[in-house]
This record gives C-alpha cells, structure tokens and sequence, in this order.
C-alpha cells in the first residue's frame, strides 16, 4: 500500500527570482515549441529550462539539453535563486477553476514522496506508456539527479479525512506559493512541516491504493532509474533517495475532481466514403442528425453538442468534412460490444466510451489496426471541441468524433482490474504546475521516514 514521507523540497526563492508566476510552467508533455518560447522569455529562470530544455544543432553526449538543465540547476542553486527547505514537509496544493457553466470548484492534494513499487503492488495504472518519452525522462533523471515535476495520483477515502488535516494545519498559515497560471488557475501551495500533521497523513495513507492519473512515463522511467542505481551500488537498504519519487496525491471522491475529455480527429483514409460508413455506424448505433445550413450552424451545433452531453449512454459527436450536418451515435444496446467481440474485449472495457470508439469504430467499421492506432498514422488527439470541430476546414482530416468524459469511478475499476486504457483515455482538469517543488535524488544517506 501507499508509503508517502515528507522531504525537503528545493522552491524558488522569491526575494530573488520577483514574481514566482513568471517562473511556473505546464507540464512537459503540453509545452510546445512555441510555448517553450514563451517561457524561455517570460523569466531567465522559469522552470522549463530544467524541464524542458531547447535542443542546440550542435549537441552532444556530453552537452546536451539534459546536462545544460543539470548545469542550470546548481547554478541556481548556488546563487540561491533556488533553495533547499532545512525540514522535510508534505506541500498542500490547491487549484481552484471555474467548470464551463462557471461553477467555481477547489481541487485539494498534497505533494509529497511515495516509495516506488511495481505496478499492481499498491500503485496502479491506467493507460498505456510510450517508449519516446520515457528514454527522454530517463536521460534526464541521470544527468540530474532530480525530480522537477510530480506524478499526479489518486487516492480514495470518502470521508475526506486526509483534505481534514490539511484544512486545519493551513488554516492559520501564509501561503509558500499563491500565483494564477495562464488558464487563470489559482494555484496555492503551503508548506506543511508539523510533525504531528505528517505523522497523522502518513499513516492515513497506508491503506490507499495509489492510481496514477497522469505522469505514467515519468512514474516508469522512476522504476528505471532505481533500478540502475540499485545495480550500480551493488548494496542498498531500499530506503535510498532513489527509492522514492515526488508525487501529488489528490482524493478522486473529493467535488474538486475533474476529468475532460480527449477528442479525436481521422484524417489521411484511403477511399473513405461517408455513405457506406454512416450505413455501417447504423447497425450499432441510433444516428440523429443535426443538418444545416450557414444562417442555422451554431443553433445546430449548440443543439448537437447538447445532445451528446445529455446522453446516458456511450455515444460520440460526429462531424464529415464537407457535409453540412452534425451527428450523435448513440449506441442502440448495452451488449453490443458483447456481441461484437464476446471475449476478446474484457468485461471491463466494454462501456467505456473510448474502447467502443476505437474498437468497434475505428478498427472494426474503419480499418484502423491497433498497430496504427498506438502509432496515431490516422488519428489527432484534441482537447477543445471546437478547435476539434474547426479541424475538418483542413482538407487533410476526414472525421472528427467528440466524446463524454471518462467517469472516474471507470478509471479505477479498469486499474484495479490490471488493465490499462487506450492513449488520451483521461484529461484531469487541471494540470499540474510545474514549479512549485524539485525533489534532488542525490546523496548516499537513506530516507528517513517520520511514520515508522
């Protein structure tokens, strides 16, 4: 079951780097190029240096964006523009957003270390990895020695006992971070060190089961990284810094959870023709149409889109390039994919929206092998649904399908069940900053945890 023990966490130093929002960023994996721009120039010290280095034409195995990031980073440190805490605290990390109705929510957690274990013994996934992005995390670990981003997890507990504590110790305290990112996100991070607190979080974590929400890469590649230092050393107490990775922990029953979805646009089929793929989605699924014409489109869309949101079964938005009319697929029976697939598809996957999706649609009415799909030869992943809608003026996509999200209790049981979902299943809202807390690997002396 769950480990998790305070650290001492290296934060910027206000006094030096000014406003601590310019020196935050998101994370990684959706920072783009022009992006990483943005950052590099918004403060000399934002994080994505370290994070996210620029790649140089004239990089080597010994000076490349991994080592620069490692160079920057005791460079900044010794300049005390990044600074070490001298006692280990849990960090309590709150976000609070406005849904789309405008609804104000508070996402509530904790940055803390979790002991690295195999998944299935107390930590679980539930979405498949990619071997480009961990070989990237991965050289980046060794040259560095660090963790500069947390993996993001899930916990259960109903009663909302460990969000108690937090509550109460950060009641009477002035926050350590408190700065709106570019979403307009609050962000507001506490250091908690009492060590009657972290003794009662630390024990109340020890009967959860972990489910990583995002960060399965990184969470992997700390598996790997351990793994080396541990052959490397030869003799190890399993309680070296390498042992553990900076993790957030946040309640998946708390009201602050949010999950979006991912949308999906097809482009580059060979012979697609829309009749006979409309005639094939019929067998499965209930098609309303929405047609329109330019005067009548967004009282059409809004209609459509309401439609898809409304629906208590698995269904999909649909758009063709080229045809003015918006569709709603709604899958006609519960045993569908049963009957489709029988067995070769587990029990547990079959009412979720994405594996009917790529399943049955994808695979089965489309063509698109799994190979294909894993490899995204056919498929663009995107968040919005009108940037997705807005995707077939290019004459290059075909299809674009809008789904519901991914309710949370579905993430556990397929975790739970030892299962992984397909790429982009989730897309808990919000990220994470990247920023708040870097987690240094270094040094030869173990862990010491308060909670044993």
């Amino acid at each position: 079951m769950a480990e998790i023990i305070p650290f001492r966490g290296v934060l910027y130093n206000a006094a030096k780097v000014g406003d601590m929002s310019k020196v935050m960023a998101p994370p990684y994996d959706v920072i783009s190029p022009k992006k990483q721009d943005d950052l590099y120039s918004r403060h000399p010290n934002n994080i994505v240096r370290l994070d996210l280095g620029k790649t140089d034409p004239g990089d080597t195995g010994t000076n490349d964006r991994y080592t620069r990031a490692a160079a920057t980073m005791q460079k900044w440190l010794s300049e005390g523009i990044l600074t070490r805490d001298e006692n280990p605290a849990l960090y309590f990390y709150t976000q609070s957003y406005a849904l789309k109705d405008g609804t104000k929510q508070t996402r509530k957690g904790f940055i803390s270390l979790a002991k690295l274990v195999d998944f299935g013994k107390g930590v679980h996934p539930h979405e498949k990895t990619l071997s480009g992005p961990k070989a990237d995390r991965l050289k980046l670990m060794q040259a560095s020695d660090a963790n500069f981003s947390c993996i993001f997890s899930l916990y259960s507990e109903p009663d909302l006992g460990i969000n108690s504590i937090f509550d109460r110790a950060a009641k009477n305290l002035t926050p350590t971070i408190d700065v709106r990112d570019d979403d307009g996100i609050e962000n507001t991070l506490w250091r908690i060190d009492d060590p009657a607190v972290i003794r009662a979080v630390t024990a109340a974590m020890k009967d959860k089961t972990l489910f990583i929400a995002d960060g399965h890469h990184r969470y992997e590649t700390a598996l790997n990284y351990r793994n080396m230092m541990r052959e490397k050393a030869g003799n190890y107490t399993g309680d070296e810094p390498y042992d553990y990775v900076m993790m957030y922990l946040s309640n998946m029953d708390d009201e602050g959870m949010t999950i979006w979805p991912t949308h999906r646009v097809v482009h580059s089929l060979k012979e697609f023709n829309a009749e006979p793929f409309l005639a094939e989605c019929a067998k499965y699924f209930a098609v309303s149409e929405f047609a329109y014409v330019p005067s009548t489109e967004a009282r059409k869309r809004e209609e459509f889109l309401k439609k898809l949101e409304a629906s208590d079964k698995t269904a999909f938005g649909l758009h063709i390039r080229r045809r003015d009319t918006y569709y709603v697929l709604t899958i006609k029976s519960a045993d569908t994919m049963n009957r489709v697939f029988g067995s070769t598809i587990p029990d547990v996957f079959k009412d979720l929206d994405v594996t009917v999706l790529h399943s049955l649609i994808f695979a089965k009415i489309l063509g698109m092998t799994q190979e294909a799909q894993e490899a995204q030869q056919n498929l663009i992943y995107i968040k919005s649904s009108a940037e997705a809608l807005n995707a077939m003026k290019d004459d290059n996509n075909q299809l674009v399908f809008l789904l519901n999200p991914t309710k949370i209790e579905q993430v556990k049981a397929v975790a739970e069940a030892g299962f992984v979902m397909p790429q982009k299943s989730t897309y808990f809202y919000p990220k994470l900053l990247t920023g708040l807390t870097i987690n240094l690997l270094g040094g030869k002396n173990p862990v010491a945890s308060p909670a044993r």
